[in-house]
C-alpha cells in the first residue's frame, strides 16, 4: 500500500485550547484489576513528560480481542474506541490502562526522532489509543464516529498536557505495522480547526493570572511550611 500522506500531525502550542469538552469515556469492566501487570510506572513526569499520542488502528481486532491481550499482559492501551458492530459504538470510548502510567503499546526498542529525543522506550513519553476494527470488514477505514471521538479525545488531551505536541500513527514509528485506512487529513482538521467557542460565563469571569497581585502572608490553613 502506498503512503499517500504522513500519518501524523503536530499540535501547535499557539493553538492549544484553554479548555475542551471531555470525550465520553467509560472504564472497561474489570480493567482496574489488570492495571499493575498491564502497565508500568512512567519514567519521567506523568504530565510534562507526555509528548505524543500514538494512534493504533486495528485491522481486524475488536475491543474484546484487545482486552484479552491486556488481560494476558501482552499489550495495553489507555483508550479503546469501539468499532461499528459493537453496542458501545456511537456512545462512548473505553478507558483501559490508567492514564498516569505507561501502557504497553509499542515494542521497547522502537524510536522516533520527534519523541523522547530519539531515545527508545517511547511508551513512557506517550499516551495511546486503539481504534477497534470490525472483524467482518478487515482493513476497513474507521467510522466517522470513531474519527470524531478520536478528535475530541485529542483536543481534551492537548488542553491538559503542556508538552503534548504530536499525534502519530503506530505505522509511522513501527515499520512492521501496515498503514491504516484512517483519514488523517480529516482527523487533523477536526482536531486543529474546531469551531470557535467562548468560555462559559463563570469561567470567563475569573481573574486572569497576569492580573493577580502579590499575595499577602498565607493564612494558617494555606501554609505549606
Amino acid at each position: 500500500m502506498t503512503r499517500l500522506w504522513a500519518r501524523q500531525f503536530p499540535l501547535p502550542p499557539a493553538q492549544r485550547p484553554l479548555r475542551a469538552p471531555p470525550a465520553p469515556v467509560e472504564p472497561y469492566p474489570g480493567a482496574r484489576s489488570l492495571w499493575r501487570r498491564a502497565s508500568a510506572r512512567r519514567i519521567g513526569d506523568a504530565v510534562f513528560g507526555v509528548e505524543a499520542l500514538v494512534v493504533h488502528v486495528a485491522q481486524r481486532s475488536g475491543t474484546e480481542t484487545a482486552m484479552a491481550l491486556m488481560q494476558a499482559g501482552r499489550a495495553s492501551w489507555h483508550w479503546i474506541v469501539p468499532a461499528r458492530p459493537e453496542p458501545q459504538h456511537a456512545h462512548f470510548i473505553w478507558s483501559a490502562a490508567p492514564e498516569g502510567r505507561s501502557a504497553r503499546h509499542l515494542p521497547r526498542h522502537l524510536t522516533h526522532p520527534a519523541i523522547a529525543g530519539g531515545r527508545p522506550r517511547l511508551n513512557h513519553a506517550c499516551l495511546s489509543v486503539l481504534l477497534a476494527a470490525d472483524a467482518a470488514r478487515p482493513g476497513a477505514a474507521p467510522s466517522a464516529w470513531q474519527v470524531a471521538m478520536l478528535a475530541m479525545l485529542v483536543r481534551q488531551l492537548w488542553a491538559g498536557y503542556p508538552a503534548l505536541g504530536l499525534v502519530i500513527c503506530r505505522s509511522e514509528i513501527d515499520p512492521a505495522t501496515p498503514p491504516s485506512a484512517l483519514d488523517w487529513p480529516a482527523l487533523a482538521r477536526a482536531t486543529t480547526e474546531p469551531p470557535t467557542q467562548d468560555l462559559p460565563e463563570l469561567v470567563a469571569c475569573a481573574t486572569p493570572l497576569a492580573m493577580l497581585g502579590r499575595p499577602d502572608r498565607a493564612e494558617p490553613a494555606l501554609r505549606t511550611g
